[in-house]
């Protein structure tokens, strides 16, 4: 059942009696306007305990079968769950603040019950999962010997020649995305939700640290390290290109406009040199563009209506880009 904090008519409830087998023995003894739950029997049975939230917060109270109603705990917050009493009548227990209670009904005192679990550990543990659906971003690294991917929003690596287990790079309740190899095949570059925007994060197998590479307000995207691994290129907000020096963790903004997000939208010539990626003309065209890395004028190199399939690629010794289009007659 959902719970609010304060009362709720919804919740108000009423304990009754019942003295023998004829309708006339029903009798109200707790009345509502308030949450009244979990009867429990004194030992000599002239009184009931139970749980209500008439003084504002959940308190165990007492009411005498010829007396008034009066609260024996006196929290001002929190809740009381499952009360249970002992046989003697001398002691009740309860859940609260996620721990376990104890009351001593006849001094109307109430303390946390210390508990220590014998054997639990005392640090991370090894869990070990075997799964088989749900895989995502697989992505191969450039030696060929290793391969990544996202399951369960998390971003795990193997062998790609052998197999085995999957060893866990991340560690975040956050979702990760966009996985890209460096050239070295020893670094991936990916992006995290972990704030109110989503960043571009560095992970380094060789020393296993993670690295938060930008922290700027809007979204990150389309992480892709130049060929000489020195440089990574990223869309900021799908309005600027910016290219980072991974040294001295500088960035540059290379070109504005209307770009495209996808990390296939954007490709390094084999020199690092030039960055070509997919954007939108003044006419709301989308096509491809080429940039100096090291800065400089951004311009067009296809002029056609739709090349706006997203996926762009520079030929190996910088002659040719070849993208799609939507365009049949081409």
């Amino acid at each position: 059942q959902w719970w609010r904090n304060g009362h709720s008519h919804l919740v108000e409830s009423e304990i009754w009696l019942m003295r023998g087998l004829s309708p006339s023995s029903y009798e109200k003894i707790v009345d509502r306007g308030a949450k009244n739950l979990w009867p429990m029997w004194s030992a000599a049975g002239r009184s009931l305990f139970y749980m209500s939230d008439r003084s504002g917060a959940e308190n165990i109270w007492v009411k005498p079968l010829t007396g008034e109603a009066r609260a024996v705990t006196q929290f001002r917050a929190g809740r009381v769950l499952w009360p249970s009493i002992s046989y003697d009548g001398r002691g009740i227990v309860f859940e609260r603040g996620f721990g376990i209670w104890k009351l001593d009904t006849q001094s109307g005192q109430a303390s946390e019950i210390a508990i220590t679990r014998r054997g639990a550990s005392i640090g991370p543990v090894t869990e070990h999962l075997t799964l088989n659906s749900g895989f995502q971003e697989l992505s191969l690294a450039p030696d060929g010997r290793k391969v990544a991917f996202v399951v369960r929003g998390e971003i795990f690596a193997a062998s790609a020649r052998e197999g085995g287990d999957a060893a866990r790079v991340t560690r975040s309740l956050a979702r990760v995305a966009q996985v890209t190899w460096a050239p070295d095949s020893r670094r991936l570059a990916y992006v995290s939700e972990r704030e109110e925007a989503q960043h571009l994060f560095l992970y380094d197998f060789g020393t296993g640290t993670e690295t938060q590479l930008t922290r700027d307000a809007k979204n990150d995207d389309a992480p892709r390290f130049s060929p000489d691994g020195n440089l990574l290129a990223f869309v900021r907000d799908d309005k600027e290109l910016h290219v980072l020096e991974l040294a001295s963790k500088q960035e540059r903004v290379l070109a504005k406009g209307f770009i495209s997000a996808s990390p296939r939208s954007l490709a390094w010539s084999a020199d690092s040199k030039w960055v070509a990626y997919l954007g939108l003309s003044t006419r709301s065209f989308r096509n491809a563009y080429i940039v100096p890395a090291a800065g400089g004028e951004s311009r067009a190199v296809s002029a056609i209506p739709n090349a706006n399939t997203g996926t762009l690629s520079w030929s190996p010794d910088g002659t040719f880009l070849v993208f799609n289009t939507s365009q049949r007659t081409e």
